[in-house]
């Protein structure tokens, strides 16, 4: 069975809502709400305090991970912690990244990352993409993966054939979120297309597995200093194809 995100029961309910006198911890981010109403949100990277009257609500939900400290990027880039061999058609597991956004109103408060910020360049200088990176193992199944907290679950099918993946990487700048009943998080499903060499990674919108409810948010769309162009493209990168030297009948 997956385990929980955190033993706080608050986190069971996405968007999570804090009233007076409350508190929720994913990973390193910490959202506290004091008596008066007055937030306090903090992650490796500093803290925001704000003056909230108590009777205002006050929520937090997850957004995509390419936000926090250098908002460069729409893609997240998930190198396994080792080389998948994967057959066409099949699916895997593996954890990324997102942020949690706290939020009166249509007013975002603070931006947090409750895992450490790191960046990579997916391929050479010149024609490479600059992404979001976390590593993670990968599994044949859900069950597989370690502790989530502080991740979100990702789902991905290889289509096209047969290929050997140091990784995987996706644009989230428009991904929605899921959520199952243990307060689990889930990026929608990646469709992974292979074609000599060349991946490209489409994010489908769908959710990665039955009995998932999908995360609505109220708050108007914010806006990324990303172009817009690149905010709609596929994450694409090129992996070495080494075919077998030796022929056996």
């Amino acid at each position: 069975m997956p385990v929980q995100a955190s033993d706080n029961e608050l986190l069971l309910n996405v968007p999570w809502r804090l009233e007076p006198g409350s508190w929720i911890e994913v990973g390193e981010a910490r959202i506290e709400r004091s008596s008066n109403g007055d937030v306090k949100a903090c992650d490796s990277y500093g803290c925001t305090e704000a003056r909230v009257p108590p009777g205002s609500p006050v929520y937090a939900a997850p957004i995509p991970s390419i936000h926090r400290v250098l908002a460069a990027t729409p893609y997240i880039y998930v190198e396994f912690e080792k080389s998948v061999y994967i057959n066409e058609g099949e699916d895997y597991w593996a954890l990324a990244p997102y942020e949690v956004e706290v939020y009166t109103s249509n007013i975002a408060i603070a931006r947090l990352s409750p895992v450490k910020v790191k960046f990579t360049l997916v391929g050479d200088v010149v024609d490479g993409i600059l992404a979001r990176y976390y590593r993670s193992e990968v599994g044949y199944t859900q069950d597989e993966l370690p502790d989530p907290t502080g991740t979100a679950v990702v789902r991905f099918i290889v289509y096209g054939g047969d290929i050997v993946l140091p990784g995987v990487g996706f644009n989230a700048s428009q991904s929605k979120f899921y959520v199952d009943d243990d307060g689990l998080i889930y990026y929608p499903n990646l469709r992974v297309e292979v074609s000599e060499g060349v991946v490209t990674v489409k994010t489908t919108g769908e959710p990665p597995r039955r009995g998932l409810r999908e995360i609505v948010r109220t708050v108007t769309h914010r806006k990324v200093p990303i172009a817009l162009l690149q905010q709609t493209q596929p994450f694409v990168m090129t992996v070495q194809v080494q075919r077998r030297s030796l022929a056996t009948q």
